[in-house]
């Protein structure tokens, strides 16, 4: 699904991350930035050495690097909240505000995200879709300048059914919203 909030694209792909035309992409790791030993691979020696330096990122904030041996502008690297620890939605929230803030800060004018902390931290799905879109959403009514396109890139066919209901759930209650709201467009 895609729709234009405000100067922002926003869509949801059944997509692979890594393989999106976008300016950056965000990697969700954990606080001590590790990266999987097939991506650190494909990214080469200069963003692992950033993120060694770097060395701790707290949950529920984001880095930046280089994009290293990559086709991209910047990666950002973001700490997503674990299930169960306390504080999960406002964490990813978070979490998603501060890597939208560090695409716009950066210049960048597209961003692709994964839906942050499902899988191995076990965050449930309509849960991260609810709190993901609505923070893009909140987040498009800024005065952005740069940021003009925002994807986020799922995994399979049933997370791609649960953001896309999500979102035109979200989508209808921005028009139900009145004239005095921003225009959203499908």
């Amino acid at each position: 699904m895609k729709a234009k909030v405000n100067k922002v694209t926003i869509e949801t792909l059944l997509a692979d991350l890594w393989s999106m035309p976008v300016a950056a992409v965000v990697h969700a790791t954990d606080t001590d930035l590790t990266l999987e030993p097939s991506l650190a691979l494909r990214l080469g020696g200069q963003v692992i050495w950033e993120l060694e330096y770097i060395g701790y990122c707290p949950v529920g904030e984001a880095i930046v690097t280089s994009p290293g041996e990559s086709q991209f502008e910047k990666i950002i690297h973001a700490v997503g909240p674990r299930w169960g620890e306390g504080s999960e939605r406002g964490k990813l929230a978070g979490v998603t505000f501060e890597c939208l803030r560090l695409a716009e800060a950066n210049n960048l004018k597209s961003l692709a995200l994964p839906a942050i902390s499902t899988g191995a931290l076990g965050y449930p799905l309509e849960n991260c879709a609810t709190t993901m879109l609505t923070t893009i959403i909140d987040y498009s009514f800024e005065d952005l300048k740069h940021l003009r396109r925002i994807t986020l890139c799922l995994q399979d066919s049933h997370a791609l059914e649960v953001f896309d209901r999500e979102f035109k759930r979200q989508i209808a209650d921005l028009r139900d919203e009145g004239p005095d709201s921003q225009q959203a467009a499908v």
